[in-house]
């Protein structure tokens, strides 16, 4: 019982690791990835939109994961956080599910890597 009450009180006290902000350029048909790298773990999107229509995102990656879809970033300078966590190494498709705007290309990919 003193075992689990000691790993309860050190994970209380460690602090989580920061999530990791990536900038996120929307415009008519095509993402601006700020960050083209991040670890492991939590990162937030930090988007805005310079474009003239509303754009969304949804992140894709290995063995099927699918983020929850961000709501609309408003046109002309919007901002949006996104928060997800991207726990396994790997590549990773940012989409915009706005109808017909990932078949004209908005689409863009962020690389996962282990922390050391």
């Amino acid at each position: 019982m003193t075992a689990l009450l000691a790993a309860v009180m050190l994970a209380m006290s460690t602090p989580a690791t920061p999530a990791t902000p990536v900038g996120l350029g929307m415009r008519e048909y095509r993402f601006s990835v700020y960050r083209p790298s991040v670890h492991a773990g939590r990162v937030t999107f930090n988007m805005t939109n310079f474009g003239e229509d509303a754009h969304n995102l949804r992140v894709t990656g290995p063995a099927g994961y699918r983020s929850a879809v961000s709501r609309d970033v408003t046109p002309f300078g919007g901002h949006l956080r996104f928060k997800v966590n991207l726990r396994r190494a790997g590549t990773y498709r940012l989409v915009c599910l706005k109808p017909g705007h990932a078949a004209k290309g908005m689409k863009a990919t962020l690389r996962v890597t282990r922390r050391s």
